[in-house]
């Protein structure tokens, strides 16, 4: 009988435990006491609401996005927006939220994807892609998730972008289907958690009933995407990539 794999596995949740402990220690009471600190509303003032040839307007968060009905009270947020774009038998949406920093721990933000809130509503991913990367012009932007997903009883899918940017760099959830948290990027969270304690974040979502690549060189999209950039979506030319 082989007795190493027990034995890795006992030390493989030790470790990541022993260094959470260790980190709680060296921060002491601040890791219980945070001072959130967020920036002032900005989200609608930063992407336009009528961008050219488009007709925008807010909508509520839909059903399909979490168990509870409370979004404000599950995703505590600073702020948010969720709008739909539409024209002439076309439509996008947008959905962003913010978190300043000490407001939110990173490993419940990275809960709240469509992976998992999606499909625990019923809903199917029929195709994934990761770090998918896109320009807008010549700016690139940050890699994003990429979805279709298809409603809980049937119908046309809904194609998905989402990107969760942490201190303005994209939080790297592996070239997996996130409907259940990764354990150790889970401790490696709260580990980071207890050391830096909450940081500043947004997550942003794109969503449509066709392709988005089909939208990239329309007008109006790129001017919501510029403002989605100001938002750290669009790379820093002098910035150095590297993952959380």
């Amino acid at each position: 009988m082989n007795k190493s794999k027990p034995i890795a596995k006992c030390w493989s949740l030790i470790l990541p435990g022993f260094a959470l402990v260790t980190a709680v220690a060296v921060q002491g009471v601040n890791f219980f006491r945070e001072t959130p600190h967020a920036r002032a509303p900005h989200l609608r003032q930063t992407v336009p609401l009528a961008p050219v040839g488009w007709n925008g307007r807010e909508v509520p968060l839909g059903v399909n996005e979490f168990l509870s009905t409370e979004v404000e009270k599950v995703l505590n947020y600073d702020e948010a927006i969720s709008r739909e774009y539409s024209r002439a038998g076309e439509s996008f949406g947008v959905y962003v939220a913010y978190w300043g920093a000490g407001k939110m721990p990173t490993r419940l933000v990275a809960s709240h994807t469509p992976d998992r809130c999606w499909t625990e509503n019923g809903w199917q991913c029929l195709q994934m892609k990761f770090k998918v990367a896109e320009k807008i012009g010549d700016v690139a932007l940050q890699p994003a998730e990429w979805r279709i997903f298809e409603p809980p009883r049937g119908g046309a899918p809904t194609y998905v972008m989402y990107w969760h940017l942490v201190e303005g760099r994209t939080y790297d959830y592996g070239e997996r289907f996130n409907n259940v948290p990764d354990p150790l990027l889970w401790w490696k969270d709260a580990v980071q958690q207890a050391v830096l304690g909450s940081r500043e974040q947004y997550f942003i979502r794109l969503t449509s009933s066709a392709p988005l690549e089909n939208l990239w060189n329309d007008p109006g999209f790129g001017e919501v995407l510029r403002g989605l950039g100001q938002l750290g979506l669009a790379v820093q030319p002098s910035a150095i990539s590297r993952n959380l």
